[in-house]
């Protein structure tokens, strides 16, 4: 698996304007794992950027973004996306949508596995 920090929620609301229209797109597997994506963080997510006076117009939970033909959308709604996902994902994101405005929401940490105790454990970081 891998291992994502989130970034600051300061850090992603400074790149936004309040005429932006936002979808969020959130990774169902390591991120959910992690902590730093999957259903409930891009709730939470959305209703932070809500309270402070953006509009969401779209959410999408997406089983691994890391694979092409998973994250293959005909259309993202919204011209502002934040994606709660590995930087595999970000890669994926901008490849097939390279007009649109991507913003990662995760810093990519590295590799990572679970140990006996189902806790995730750093196997290998990157630099």
């Amino acid at each position: 698996m891998i291992i994502t920090k989130a970034f600051p929620y300061s850090a992603i609301k400074k790149q936004l304007k309040k005429s932006d229209e936002i979808g969020i797109i959130s990774c169902n597997a390591c991120a959910r794992l992690c902590g730093t994506g999957g259903e409930k963080a891009m709730a939470q997510l959305a209703k932070r950027l809500k309270k402070d006076g953006f509009n969401v117009v779209d959410m999408d939970l997406i089983g691994n973004p890391c694979n092409y033909d998973l994250l293959n959308k005909s259309q993202l709604h919204g011209n502002v996306q934040i994606l709660l996902a590995c930087d595999a994902g970000l890669y994926n994101l901008k490849k097939l949508f390279p007009k649109h405005k991507i913003i990662s929401a995760n810093r990519t940490i590295g590799l990572g596995a679970h140990d006996k105790g189902r806790n995730i454990v750093l196997i290998k970081k990157i630099k």
